[in-house]
């Protein structure tokens, strides 16, 4: 069985003081007002609260500030919208191959644990528990040790996750059991969903981005 993920608990490096102006929510990116954007960045601003904006909403996570400015890797993202174009053309490929919606989730946390990402974990938790993923078991993610109580899909994904972020392989039981669990097509989805939230983490990580502090696990 693969480990638990190693190391876990606070980022090594200090996180920006949200209370410098100079260094906040953006980490060390400056929060882009909706009065700095051009047109590009306008649409894909707009691009982002229409899609991730309802979902933020309705798993109960911010991603926007009361000025307009967009926090997470959301900002980031306004500053090089053909990134982003790719990033959403990406997620949504992956969208195509029917993966349950607790899968997805328990995937990303796990990844975000792993990385220590804090707005990673912030918003996901929350839409992991949207997705009717239990609080004992998103806890248990979180803190490095194995759920019990995930769906059987579910518990197959955390380990395939925790398995590349931590491990960098996958083992021929493991394996076997992604098999069963999922088709050819969604397995290669699920692997494609860990690498593209890695890549997530890793944005947060260069730009240590914080979650929101009243708002963080």
């Amino acid at each position: 069985m693969t480990s638990a993920a190693e190391p876990t608990g606070p980022a090594v490096n200090a996180l920006p003081d949200p209370d410098d102006p100079d260094q906040g929510l953006g980490g060390r990116l400056p929060l882009l007002k909706p009065s700095d954007l051009d047109a590009v960045q306008i649409e894909a601003r707009d691009g982002l609260v229409a899609s991730r904006g309802a979902d933020a909403q309705a798993a109960g996570f911010t991603m926007e500030l009361p000025g307009g400015e967009l926090i997470g890797p959301f900002n980031a993202y306004l500053h090089v919208p053909p990134i982003f174009r790719a990033l959403r053309d990406w997620m949504a490929a992956i969208q195509e191959y029917g993966l349950p919606g607790d899968v997805q989730q328990v995937a990303i946390l796990t990844v975000g644990a792993a990385w220590r990402s804090d707005y990673e974990v912030y918003a996901h938790a929350a839409e992991a528990r949207h997705a009717g993923v239990p609080d004992s078991a998103i806890e248990a993610i979180l803190a490095g040790a194995q759920p019990v109580d995930l769906s059987p899909a579910a518990d197959v994904a955390h380990r395939l996750a925790l398995a590349l972020a931590v491990d960098h392989a996958v083992d021929d039981d493991l394996y076997a059991e992604a098999q069963a669990a999922f088709s050819t097509e969604q397995l290669i989805a699920l692997v494609t969903l860990v690498g593209r939230y890695m890549n997530t983490a890793a944005l947060l990580a260069a730009f240590r981005v914080p979650s929101p502090p009243s708002l963080g696990r």
